[in-house]
């Protein structure tokens, strides 16, 4: 038996499919090593500059989806943002904040590889790899030895402001920890225990593809749909750090993707019907409010008062996201076509059958040739079949653009 049919017969080719979907999101090997070599690049500048960085302690990190492992690819003409901390070792109250940053920007001007590509932002310089992805350099140093916390300059402010990316990538990454023991990562374990005495076995996935927690796969896989549901309107697209932070706090060790995006929906709109019904009655008016859960003083989601037009789209897209989520755990496997693009779907289905269908002759090309055909059918679990539940429609697009 192999891996495909162990899952399909014990009821979890719906979280595999959901899983395998969140792999297709992430960025492929050579972009990683591109962004890999770019914000090294940026340690290897600094340390020859003989002005101020060779004269102190400091630490270039990526910070951000790359830091907690949530990163989505781009679609189309969009870029990918990376973010990465330059950290000066040294107390915030020895330097202005005016210098920290100049000092950055005198390096990177300086520079024949960064001066056509630098962009100056408020509190940091922006390297724009035109048609690829962009690099916020973010400058900073330390509060007090031995604590996360990092003192950021503010060119609006004129002074410092708190920020602390370290500390809010081991929150997430500890609040993605508190599942036990995730379905599928478990079924794996356990089909590789009862398969590894066998002298011919198949080639199985990474363990990276069972290992990542549900929470970042439902980060992931929401992502793709913010994408996708704002693509037309991308002015009040719900932000990244937005989106990651609710997930982080409103999930409670769920073990599969499909519930933590389930229970995580249902507390988004209950909590806003709550506020709904106390404004309708009472004359009270809140709002969802996402904090730093890092520094509660700094509110993720503060412009959504100065423009409620923010927040009035932040609901729309999670109940957007609830209804066509209802209509998945109804059986119509159909809208997941609608949530995360329908080539992504064709290639993940057609790869489960070929994998179901090996050593039984002639039905592996059948398989392929059905699901492309649009002849297939997914049931309510998400199992693939050729007769039952959700017919899918015909590829038309297999391959295109991301």
């Amino acid at each position: 038996m192999n891996l495909q049919k162990y899952l399909h017969e014990n009821g979890l080719q719906r979280e595999d499919i959901l899983t395998r979907i969140a792999v297709s999101l992430e960025l492929d090997e050579t972009r990683k090593q591109r962004m890999e070599s770019a914000y090294n690049a940026i340690y290897d500048i600094l340390k020859k500059d003989e002005v101020f960085f060779s004269k102190v302690d400091f630490l270039v990190y990526p910070q951000g989806s790359k830091a907690i492992g949530t990163t989505v690819k781009p679609r189309g003409k969009e870029e990918f943002d990376l973010d990465i901390t330059v950290e000066i070792r040294d107390l915030y109250y020895n330097y202005t904040s005016s210098e920290i940053y100049n000092h950055l920007i005198r390096v990177l001007t300086s520079s024949d590889v960064y001066k056509e590509k630098l962009i100056k932002k408020n509190r940091c310089a922006r390297i724009n790899y035109i048609g690829d992805f962009h690099m916020d350099v973010l400058p900073g140093c330390i509060v007090i030895t031995g604590d996360s916390k990092i003192m950021v300059p503010d060119r609006e402010l004129k002074s410092w402001s708190s920020s602390n990316p370290k500390g809010y990538a081991n929150w997430f990454n500890q609040k993605a920890e508190t599942v036990v023991n995730s379905i599928l990562n478990k079924a794996f374990r356990t089909f590789s225990a009862l398969n590894e005495a066998k002298a011919e076995q198949e080639e199985l996935p990474d363990d990276d593809v069972y290992n990542k927690e549900p929470l970042k796969r439902a980060v992931q896989l929401t992502k793709r749909y913010r994408d996708i549901y704002f693509e037309k309107n991308p002015k009040y697209k719900t932000s990244s750090i937005v989106l990651t932070t609710i997930f982080g706090e409103l999930y409670e060790g769920e073990p599969s993707i499909y519930q933590t995006i389930d229970n995580v929906l249902n507390k988004i709109v209950k909590r806003y019907s709550d506020y709904q019904y106390l404004f309708e009655n009472q004359g009270i008016y809140k709002r969802i409010k996402v904090l730093n859960p890092v520094n509660s003083d700094e509110d993720f989601t503060e412009k959504w008062d100065k423009e409620k037009e923010y927040y009035t789209q932040f609901i729309a897209f999670a109940k957007s996201y609830k209804e066509k989520w209802e209509k998945l755990k109804n059986g119509d496997f159909g809208i997941a076509e609608e949530l995360f693009g329908s080539e992504r779907i064709k290639g993940i289905l057609t790869e489960q059958l070929k994998e179901i269908a090996k050593n039984e002759g002639n039905q592996l090309e059948a398989a392929g040739a059905t699901i492309m055909s649009g002849n297939a059918f997914v049931d309510r679990s998400g199992n693939v079949n050729t007769s039952k539940g959700y017919k899918s429609k015909e590829n038309r697009n297999f391959g295109g653009i991301e």
